[in-house]
């Protein structure tokens, strides 16, 4: 396969995350007294299947209707997200040939990338835009638990397909 080929089909796929992280964005599902969604989920996917650069792509592209559609605008969330996938990409890039069962890597790679991305966070959020400490703590809570759920649902999906040599 030509190398603009394969370009291609990385571009579009890079398109398409990024695309369908935008409209997990736009979709929360309320729970209690608060809302989860899954914009994560391919952003976390692309990093895992594709690498880093391209997981900080869609981080990057794929977060532009969470920043500006929450009732206080907040476009530190797309520096965030993509710190998120270009790290668990460049995390799994190093730790994925490790003679473990796959999702220990990617587990580890997807956590380490949410304990750098919270800091930025945090100070984003308090210092920034002026959230009460107690609300972003709660915040980073629930992006734990998404990026988990993430990681679960992206494993299967690496599990059944995969994307890496599709791309080829």
């Amino acid at each position: 396969m030509a190398s603009h080929e394969r370009s291609s089909k990385l571009v579009a796929f890079v398109a398409a995350m990024a695309g369908l992280a935008n409209v997990f964005g736009l979709v929360a599902i309320p729970i209690g007294f608060t809302s989860i969604h899954f914009m994560q989920l391919p952003i976390i996917l692309t990093g895992l299947a594709v690498g880093a650069v391209p997981g900080g792509f869609v981080g990057l592209l794929g977060s532009l209707v969470m920043a500006f559609r929450l009732p206080t605008a907040n476009p530190y969330i797309i520096v965030g997200n993509a710190i998120l996938g270009s790290l668990t990409g460049f995390f799994y890039s190093r730790i994925k040939n490790w003679k473990v069962r796959p999702f220990i890597p990617q587990s580890i790679s997807v956590i380490a990338a949410y304990l750098i991305q919270m800091p930025y966070v945090y100070v984003t959020d308090v210092y920034f835009i002026s959230m009460p400490p107690a609300v972003v703590q709660m915040i980073l809570l629930l992006l734990l638990a998404e990026d988990l759920v993430s990681l679960f649902i992206s494993h299967i999906i690496m599990f059944r397909v995969d994307i890496s040599a599709k791309l080829r």
